[in-house]
């Protein structure tokens, strides 16, 4: 699956937004490290997608927390780990 072709929505206490996985594995959460993906569709055919078409890393759910805190997988979103948001 081309990661250029994803959507997904990101679960938000404002409210849920739909952006470019791109988008999301460059910014991540930000300063609210717990919001995540919650739903994945095709930009091309809008046909929905499994979760697993985010790589495990950039998933931000249990799972993927759990692996980064053991070192298994590296935190893809270094800046956000102190809650600051990427680049600041």
């Amino acid at each position: 699956m081309d990661v250029e072709d994803v959507l997904v929505v990101i679960a938000h206490p404002s409210g849920d937004v739909e952006v470019p996985l791109t988008d999301w594995i460059a910014t991540g959460p930000g300063p609210r490290r717990l919001v995540r993906p919650v739903r994945a569709r095709a930009r091309s055919t809008g046909r929905r997608l499994p979760l697993s078409v985010i790589p495990l890393r950039y998933r931000n759910d249990g799972e993927s927390r759990r692996a980064i805190a053991e070192g298994r997988l590296e935190e893809p979103w270094p800046d956000t780990a102190d809650g600051a948001a990427p680049g600041a």
